[in-house]
């Protein structure tokens, strides 16, 4: 019983413990495999028992007992009963995915009122047994109960295909905290989690079973767990076919390990040694992103029309989401501050983040092994705002000379931050601005152009692309837009080809185009085919990004308040224009600014026109 001085109450002792920061269920499970996989299993087994409850005289299904069984070398009685001490673990070392080595008893209280585990090293019938009871730890239990001779119940034995002569079993009965009803739902759940965070370890041969049980009978959807790989790169896995069977992206980048896609950095423990972190980026390759790549074209049952995000490897993507942490061979975490959430676009990248345990302390890793604090918190750093003015060079030994403990990470969120997410998402851009999707956001403005191009036809005299027009036939004007697509602005031949036979379908004489010219000043530029006048925004100017781009992204998933800041952002580069170009005419002598101020003139009464093409001139300044 529990003294009336003592510092802390059981009922206190027991609330901390079911409160000890699990995310889910499906978290606290993996826990348990952990332990399995680090006693050297190659299967572990998860059976999730639902029973039949008629409280009102009416049948109802609910889970009532988990457990997990692995074939790992088992343990002897002292092992065992220190197994389940809080803060005492049996594994202390830097080596494999354990950390602590206390997940045994904080998973389990976290999820149930009782725990029970039997192991064994001489075959499950000699099966040592102990237990937890929080009623027993609130009545003032201070001592693991001694472990004591006690067969592997036969039920489990009957259900397992693990059982071999060295392994652990674990079961968790009053179950108080699980998130899941039904035996199914809850599998269904807990596999998205158990396929990624031990997606490696499954690729290379351990076996992780899922066996839903009713009544202590095996329901027939028992199956392996697939890897779930939020870089795609993995097959087979549990991506929805076509690319369960082929990976769905590809590595993206250099790097300098001679590993495509995968840049090293070393860095300091807290023991002074050096140790590798590796940052793996993916990106998907076009198949799966557009229905018409030549020999790769989508299953027939989903329609080439749809968006890539909405088929069904569209969808499972968007639930990985993030850059994932990597310890030991096992996910830590898939962090998604790194994301903008509301653009769709975002689930066809993936990066990586590989690490030893021995950097555990550098990155912040969690007790239960569920992030990295560190690191993540590094997710919205802007070394710019806090440099005030330092070159990053400067600005890092700074950081070296404060002790600042975010150091040895700074370089790796540099690289990630200031380099590979900015190319991925133009990549990202490219791949599909030719699709008849992202050129629907040009057609109604080209065909207000288009109105406005008529008139003018019949109160000026010809233009260039007009008087053009009738020098060269329509196929050698076609030819020439073909070039132009695909040898100046990098379109595919297949998007080039559509895009023409659009603008001829449409009757059209205008056409708005994006490209990539990092090399030019200019925001766009203008070229005269016959026949079109063909303008490209360029990609690469920050007027795009801050203008255009910020307007063109998609809005379903964008809250009220990202929606108003991009407005904001897109009104301020706007009017930021206007007072480049009045910068521009104030540094001109006086004839060229003379001149400026006539081409502005100019432009304004033709676009006025574009803008409002049904209003009548009026005249200007």
């Amino acid at each position: 019983m529990t003294s009336k001085y003592s510092i802390v109450t059981s009922d206190l002792t027991v609330k901390a413990l079911q409160d000890s920061g699990y995310k889910s269920t499906a978290y606290a499970i993996a826990e348990l495999i952990d332990n399995g996989i680090e006693a050297g299993a190659d299967t572990v087994e998860l059976f999730v028992l639902e029973g039949t409850h008629s409280p009102t005289g009416r049948a109802r299904r609910r889970v009532e007992t988990i457990a997990v069984l692995d074939n790992g070398h088992g343990m002897d009685g002292e092992t065992l009963r220190q197994s389940l001490r809080f803060g005492a673990g049996t594994r202390q070392h830097r080596k494999g995915i354990g950390r602590f080595g206390v997940g045994l008893p904080n998973s389990s209280i976290s999820q149930c009122d009782r725990v029970d585990v039997w192991s064994w090293t001489t075959g499950p019938e000699n099966a040592l047994h102990t237990y937890l009871d929080l009623d027993e730890l609130r009545d003032g239990l201070e001592e693991v109960p001694e472990p004591k001779g006690q067969p592997v119940p036969e039920e489990w034995q009957r259900l397992s295909q693990a059982l071999g002569p060295t392994g652990t079993l674990v079961q968790w009965t009053r179950l108080e905290r699980v998130q899941w009803r039904g035996a199914e739902t809850t599998l269904a759940n807990t596999e998205k989690l158990i396929g990624r965070v031990y997606r490696r370890l499954i690729s290379k041969g351990t076996r992780i079973r899922l066996v839903p049980v009713r009544d202590w009978f095996e329901l027939g959807s028992a199956r392996d767990a697939l890897p779930n790989d939020p870089l795609y790169l993995t097959a087979p896995s549990a991506t929805p076919a076509p690319f369960d069977k082929k990976p769905m992206f590809r590595p993206y980048g250099g790097g300098n390990t001679g590993e495509l896609g995968v840049e090293r950095f070393m860095v300091h423990g807290v023991d002074g040694k050096e140790y590798p972190v590796l940052v793996r980026a993916s990106v998907a390759v076009d198949a799966a992103r557009r229905p018409d790549v030549p020999g790769e074209e989508w299953p027939k049952e989903i329609s080439a029309t749809i968006s890539p995000g909405d088929a069904p490897w569209g969808k499972h993507a968007a639930k990985n989401l993030g850059v994932s942490l990597i310890r030991a061979d096992r996910e830590l975490d898939l962090d998604t501050h790194w994301t903008n959430s509301y653009d769709p676009v975002e689930r066809w990248w993936g990066i990586e983040i590989d690490f030893p345990p021995q950097l555990d302390e550098v990155f912040g890793v969690t007790n239960n092994k569920q992030a990295a604090t560190i690191f993540s918190s590094l997710s919205s750093f802007n070394w710019r705002e806090e440099a005030a003015g330092l070159s990053f060079e400067e600005f890092r030994e700074q950081l070296r000379e404060e002790g600042d403990r975010r150091l040895p990470l700074i370089e790796i969120v540099y690289y990630i931050r200031e380099k590979l997410l900015g190319r991925l998402r133009s990549h990202l851009d490219d791949q599909t601005r030719g699709t008849r999707s992202k050129r629907k956001r040009h057609e109604e403005v080209e065909a207000k152009a288009e109105h406005a191009l008529r008139r003018r036809k019949e109160e000026t005299q010809p233009s260039l692309t007009d008087q053009l027009a009738e020098q060269v036939t329509e196929e050698e004007s076609q030819k020439q837009q073909f070039e132009s697509l695909v040898q100046i602005h990098k379109y595919s031949p297949v998007d080039a080809e559509r895009i023409i036979a659009e603008t001829k379908a449409n009757n059209r004489h205008v056409q708005l185009l994006t490209s990539r010219n990092p090399d030019s000043p200019a925001f766009f530029n203008v070229e005269f085919i016959p026949g079109v006048l063909q303008v490209s925004l360029n990609m690469d100017h920050p007027a795009y990004s801050d203008l255009i781009a910020v307007l063109d992204q998609d809005i379903e998933n964008a809250s009220k308040e990202e929606l108003a800041d991009r407005l904001v952002n897109a009104a301020d580069a706007f009017k930021l224009l206007l007072l480049s170009w009045a910068r521009y005419e104030d540094e001109q002598p006086e004839r060229p600014r003379a001149r400026a101020k006539q081409m502005r003139q100019d432009w304004g009464r033709i676009a006025r026109e574009f803008l409002a093409p049904d209003d009548d001139d009026e005249d200007d300044e």
